[in-house]
């Protein structure tokens, strides 16, 4: 079980440690606008044009190490608002406060989140984050009591700052599909990919989470490639990632996206696309992606059941993909 950092040393140290993370992104300092009507300060964002998102911190002594996100290249004219705040006590445990670091037993090192999140709309809120997130969730002792968080990512990966860019992204459209009215409704009806879709809505055990936080990415960098590809692809509910053939009328391939080298998951993986392809009206192509240094491993055993292999691995923060040229999407 994760365990909350409650040290003010430490979340000084780690605070400084998650500003850095974003210093090889950025682009340059714009000069904003930030708040919203009413409430504004001019302030000097740093945008991340290969992350797509623009960053804003600032250490309110005593209280918070306060850190404003948005999505797109900021604009001078206006007011600049906020699409989500990864906030860290100044110190000790504060559950008032959405974000705050945690520890495994393996000595990685998270960014959690609470789910406390804002916007001035009807509808965004708590409850909307916990009945909508998708992505990795686990259980964290958080002093004398037990909390369901959303990891943002591992602080200590090189591609921390890709993770908290996925997540900034979910929540601005979380936050966009809030329907005004006190009951919030998601609308599917239309193909499209989704990456606050992308990841799970239950906790997962304590030592999958490093490789879970990798796994949103490699869905989202593979979604990204097949439309470059001019392949059309969606998502829903049930399947994290497809591709629809040239018509537009069926699902052509359904893809799982496995992260680790673990035997279970690359079996549930399996499962769960001999299932989702045989409920299918049509027979689209099974294809499973898995980490390359274990692709040889299992490629022959899942052929055999007619599942397709690609791999992956990563350089740096990059994704690169093995054997998906030979996937035909005509």
């Amino acid at each position: 079980m994760l365990k909350v950092v409650a040290d003010q040393k430490a979340i000084k140290k780690y605070a400084g440690l998650f500003n850095k993370k974003f210093k090889p992104f950025a682009e340059e300092n714009i000069k904003v606008k930030l708040g919203h009507q009413g409430a504004s300060f001019s302030a000097k964002v740093l945008w991340c044009e290969e992350l797509g998102i623009w960053k804003f911190s600032r250490a309110v002594n005593d209280i918070r190490y306060w850190n404003a996100f948005g999505i797109g290249k900021p604009g001078t004219a206006g007011v600049l608002s906020i699409a989500s705040e990864i906030n860290f006590p100044w110190a000790q445990i504060d559950r008032k406060t959405g974000g705050a670091f945690a520890e495994d037993a393996w000595g990685n090192l998270f960014v959690i989140h609470r789910g406390k999140i804002g916007g001035g709309k009807k509808g965004v809120g708590k409850s909307l984050f916990e009945q909508n997130y998708r992505g990795v969730w686990s259980f964290m002792e958080d002093g004398d009591s037990l909390s369901e968080v959303a990891v943002i990512g591992n602080l200590k990966s090189e591609r921390f700052a890709s993770q908290t860019a996925l997540f900034v992204k979910k929540i601005e459209m979380m936050k966009l599909s809030a329907a005004e009215s006190a009951q919030t409704e998601m609308d599917f009806a239309e193909i499209s990919f989704r990456e606050d879709l992308i990841g799970s809505e239950s906790p997962l055990p304590e030592d999958e989470i490093a490789d879970a936080c990798d796994h949103d990415l490699v869905v989202s960098k593979l979604a990204a490639h097949l439309q470059r590809q001019k392949i059309k692809i969606g998502n829903d509910t049930e399947s994290e990632l497809f591709a629809v053939d040239a018509s537009g009328s069926r699902i052509s391939h359904i893809f799982e996206i496995v992260a680790d080298a673990k035997e279970k998951n690359v079996m549930a993986a399996a499962g769960r696309l001999l299932m989702q392809t045989s409920a299918a009206a049509v027979n689209p192509l099974p294809v499973a992606v898995l980490p390359l240094d274990i692709k040889e491993t299992y490629a022959e055993e899942l052929h055999r059941i007619n599942i397709s292999v690609i791999g992956f691995y990563w350089q740096g923060a990059k994704v690169v993909f093995h054997g998906l040229e030979q996937i035909r999407f005509t």
